[in-house]
């Protein structure tokens, strides 16, 4: 993205094609930070090479500590290299399990394969199936953006926190 391109949440109409990590990886970020509300984000196991940067996660950390009431959902389809490897949105969740919550979905929902990003209800980065780069994405589409939080909210209200990814206090 460039000045000229870049879009704007709850402006920018029209969806964008996504084709490989390094596009699919800033619209996340340039979403994540022009977010000033709410992140719902449902992903196999939050994807290193695009949710594990230094840029998203600081796009998320300045979204909570820039409003009491943001939140940040994260439901987490398989959270097994999270717990192996580490991962900087775990760790913010455990610095900031106020703002941030990370879950795991039901056994009825262990299944599921899509993936998305959904942005003060406004935007959303979407991704038919999580293990490709193929995603559209939209920063203006209020009307979709409340199909994937019904979508997710469902999943959510039957998901449970992962034990595992809890930070342990001595």
């Amino acid at each position: 993205m460039t000045p000229d391109t870049d879009p704007r949440l709850g402006a920018s109409r029209g969806e964008l094609a996504l084709d490989d990590s390094e596009k699919l990886g800033l619209t996340l970020c340039a979403m994540a930070a022009q977010s000033r509300h709410s992140l719902d984000l449902v992903s196999r196991h939050l994807d290193p090479t695009l949710l594990n940067t230094a840029e998203f996660a600081e796009a998320v950390k300045r979204l909570v500590l820039g409003n009491q009431r943001a939140r940040v959902r994260l439901l987490v389809l398989d959270p097994a290299p999270l717990v192996t490897h580490g991962h900087r949105l775990v760790e913010l969740a455990q610095n900031l399990s106020s703002y941030i919550t990370l879950r795991i979905p039901a056994p009825v929902h262990r299944q599921f394969n899509e993936a998305w990003l959904v942005a003060d209800g406004k935007g959303y980065v979407y991704r038919r199936f999580s293990d490709r780069w193929e995603a559209t994405a939209d920063f203006h589409a209020p009307r979709q953006c409340r199909q994937y939080t019904q979508r997710f909210d469902e999943m959510w209200d039957r998901s449970a926190p992962d034990p595992h990814l809890r930070r342990l206090h001595l």
